[in-house]
């Protein structure tokens, strides 16, 4: 790092923690905006899911395309569910660490929101991944 990078981290170190603490309020919503467009992703993810396990359904008549021979898709269908079940359990740490497992109404919310995506997602992956292992058998 540069003598100048340094000198200028070693002054922002110095200013910051002078700086008042930011009201709860305006926290909270910075977080559930961020759980918010977390949401959004979990949701477009949960669309795609959706739509392979259509378009494997609308092609499951006999003679229909191989699908997922070498299971890579099955792989990574199994590295999102635990993914997705091992961020379920960070926020829910961090729920309880950094508001004591209580929250304002907007934040509660998108934590709901963001849990019931996550599990609907889940659910559709484990789905997906059930089917394309009997399509492999």
């Amino acid at each position: 790092m540069s003598s100048k990078l340094a000198t200028l981290f070693a002054r922002l170190r110095a200013v910051l923690p002078q700086l008042p603490p930011m009201p709860r309020a305006w926290v909270e919503l910075r977080c559930a905006r961020r759980l918010d467009r977390l949401a959004g992703r979990l949701q477009r993810m949960h669309a795609r899911i959706a739509r392979m396990q259509d378009h494997l359904t609308a092609a499951g008549a006999p003679g229909g395309p191989a699908s997922d021979a070498d299971g890579a898709l099955r792989r990574m269908l199994a590295g999102l569910r635990a993914e997705l079940a091992r961020m379920r359990c960070d926020l829910a740490l961090w729920h309880v660490r950094e508001c004591g497992g209580e929250c304002g109404t907007r934040l509660a919310a998108a934590l709901a929101r963001v849990n019931r995506i996550a599990v609907d997602t889940h659910a559709a992956a484990q789905r997906l991944e059930a089917e394309l292992e009997a399509r492999a058998e």
